[in-house]
């Protein structure tokens, strides 16, 4: 069956991530996405590995879609996108505040053509305060929403090395709009859905990263971080992470890497004594899994249901046996770039075949057709392109 979404249709004004991805979850899920560009198309059709012409990186995050190119300074391009707003269910972008206002496509212009529209707006701070009209990327937020703060060793601050508050943020506005899609079935309204990087990394990150700020005064016990216990440890060819919180869990590490007499320690038979105790064998721990090669570690770790995880580089996560048997990834053909794979889908539905069903489209691929369903005939769309307004 077609994707749980398949009823609702997208006006996408976003580009380069947070929107893009926020538009390709939905798009995954059944909904149609009309992906309006600029002339000069999204800047990251040019990002990422590319071949045949085709970036990797967006095509990952722009497939299920249809896109038009359209110079929105000129007003014929105004009047293409209201008369799509006017049948569609969402309308979202992620221009910096007050730039959809200049041009006459904010939410007040089109809740006027379309009262049941869904008018999501992303921005990087917020619409409002001192940085609102700043541009912001995701390094800037990860520094602003603590996660630069959080990743400090050895006193120095660092980065993820991910777009992760963009990706944060496209995960929180997908799952916004179908809030306000499931709010309009009750109430027949549409309304403005806004979501900020900002708001919405600080959000992401709180419960484990801000456990002393939770509390206005001084907590009477500061929380452990439990995040000290991440990192990677070296074996003789490769590297695992693993992290015990149960006593048994515990007693199944020291029997797999050979130190059985760990799990009969009174240090180590009650659960406050061993998280007292723990450091004291932790750099012991460390050599002694380095003793050992990463697959017959993995099996005894296993066979003990401790939990852990070999560390895998990119070829070698296309290869896990549990990747595999899943089916996480879907291979598909682009008429440009050829064979390409992604993840299929982020979740599942019993009733419902989500996940990969078109390639990214090409700049303005659907324009014609996207045009001609709109009322345009081919006389109107040849002036239309020789005055740029469509490409």
């Amino acid at each position: 069956m077609p994707g749980p979404l398949s009823d609702v249709t997208i006006l996408d004004l976003t580009s380069v991530i947070s929107g893009p991805l926020a538009t390709s979850i939905l798009g995954d899920q059944g909904a149609r996405v009309i992906k309006v560009e600029s002339p000069n198309g999204d800047s990251m059709r040019m990002a990422g590995a590319i071949n045949g012409g085709v970036s990797s990186l967006f095509s990952s995050i722009n497939r299920n879609k249809e896109s038009i190119a359209l110079d929105l300074r000129k007003p014929e391009a105004i009047e293409i996108v209201n008369k799509i707003a006017a049948r569609a269910d969402i309308c979202i972008q992620n221009y910096r505040p007050g730039v959809v206002e200049k041009l006459g496509i904010g939410y007040d212009d089109l809740k006027k053509i379309n009262p049941e529209l869904i008018y999501a707006s992303i921005s990087g701070v917020g619409a409002e305060g001192p940085y609102s009209r700043r541009r912001v990327y995701d390094p800037v937020i990860q520094a602003y929403a603590g996660f630069a703060s959080a990743q400090t060793t050895n006193g120095e601050p660092g980065l993820i090395k991910m777009m992760i508050c963009d990706k944060v943020t496209s995960l929180t506005m997908a799952q916004a709009i179908t809030a306000a899609l499931y709010d309009r079935k009750n109430t027949g309204k549409g309304q403005h859905v806004e979501v900020s990087m900002l708001e919405a990394s600080l959000y992401f990150i709180w419960p484990d990263c801000m456990l002393d700020q939770s509390f206005v005064d001084k907590p009477d016990s500061e929380g452990g971080d439990l995040t000290s216990l991440y990192q990677t440890v070296p074996t003789q060819d490769g590297h695992i992470t693993f992290m015990t919180l149960q006593l048994d869990e515990f007693h199944g590490l020291a029997r797999a890497v050979g130190k059985p007499e760990w799990a009969e320690d009174p240090r180590f038979q009650e659960l406050m004594s061993m998280y007292a105790h723990y450091s004291e064998i932790y750099q012991e721990l460390l050599v002694q899994i380095g003793t050992w090669e990463t697959a017959p570690l993995a099996e005894r770790l296993t066979s003990e249901d401790v939990p852990f995880g070999v560390v895998l580089d990119p070829d070698n996560i296309l290869l896990d046996p549990q990747i595999q048997a899943h089916q996480v990834i879907k291979t598909f053909e682009d008429s440009m770039a050829g064979s390409m794979r992604h993840v299929n889908r982020s979740s599942r539905f019993s009733s419902h075949n989500t996940g990969i069903r078109s390639p990214a489209p090409r700049l303005s691929e659907h324009a014609k057709t996207i045009l001609a369903e709109f009322g345009y005939s081919k006389t109107d769309i040849k002036p239309l392109q020789s005055a740029g307004v469509i490409l």
